[in-house]
């Protein structure tokens, strides 16, 4: 997956001294080397990196040796320079009132996230307003790849704090992702759509069993219905996917499915469903008696 280092960079180190650009560099260049992925792709990841480090530095210093040359000419011409001096010195007190501005709102941003969500929460609108996405009829394959969703829901490795083993995983099913621990600042995170008998429910489970293109039958399905789903397994345009985690209470399981474009909303059927790419990704990562652990 390709990655714009340089305008994430760019903005991350926005107005800030040698010091502190040193310091997001190292932390990027250390998300790459926890990210566990295959040699050949870290490897193009960290020249990537190394390059767009490369590029801002050097505008950075183009940049200071052009406000270096213009305060010399101007001094070295015996021009008034009082009125440049004082230009000067507001720049610096606008770049200083923004700075405090930025701490203020990095401080206190949790609070206001939180704030916000709690005005739109279901207890303060009458409850979230999910519409059941339909599905794909059994039997007809609506893709396996991910690249028709949201960039936010597509397959990505991201910065995730948290306290959960490494290996776990870890379903937020109010925001429609699926996380795989890879440390206790980075996971591998998966779009998910998340069928309504499966949005509460425990906090911890773990996997029992992997299956690769399992069958489905339908408990509420009569027998013409249920024959389609069985003749639709094994194959793409199975209702349950590719592959399946089946986890240690009744009902509840991660699966694919052959709707790409019901992830990130609430679904009909099944129960954790990621599209097929995904979903495999995530199989080969994983083994039995893996924790699952369920967010809040």
């Amino acid at each position: 997956m390709a990655v714009d280092y340089f305008s994430l960079l760019t903005k991350a180190v926005a107005g800030k001294d040698a010091a502190t650009r040193d310091q997001v560099y190292r932390e990027a260049s250390s998300l790459i080397a926890r990210s566990q992925l295959p040699r050949e792709a870290a490897a193009s990841h960290t020249a990537a990196l190394e390059d767009a480090v490369r590029r801002i530095e050097d505008e950075i210093a183009a940049e200071e040796a052009s406000a270096a040359a213009a305060i010399s000419e101007t001094l070295s011409t015996g021009r008034n320079w009082k009125p440049y001096a004082i230009g000067a010195f507001a720049v610096a007190a606008v770049i200083a009132l923004a700075a405090v501005a930025y701490v203020f709102v990095a401080a206190k941003g949790p609070a206001i996230v939180a704030a916000n969500v709690k005005s739109s929460s279901p207890k303060a609108q009458g409850g979230r307003q999910d519409v059941v996405v339909t599905d794909l009829k059994p039997g007809v394959d609506g893709g396996s790849s991910g690249e028709v969703l949201p960039f936010a829901l597509q397959r990505q490795v991201v910065f995730y704090r948290t306290t959960v083993v490494p290996g776990s995983i870890v379903v937020d099913r109010e925001n429609r992702f699926l996380y795989l621990i890879d440390s206790s600042t980075s996971a591998r995170r998966y779009g998910i759509g998340v069928a309504q008998e499966c949005l509460k429910g425990g906090t911890l489970s773990r996997v029992m069993n992997k299956l690769e293109w399992p069958d489905w039958r339908s408990a509420g399905a009569n027998t013409k219905e249920a024959d389609a789903l069985l003749a639709a397994a094994g194959r793409p345009g199975s209702p349950l996917g590719a592959r399946a985690l089946l986890l240690d209470k009744p009902g509840l399981l991660i699966h694919g499915t052959n709707s790409p474009k019901t992830i990130g909303h609430l679904v009909a059927s099944g129960c954790i469903r990621l599209v097929n790419d995904d979903v495999e990704d995530l199989y080969r990562r994983v083994s039995v008696e893996t924790r699952v652990v369920f967010a809040s």
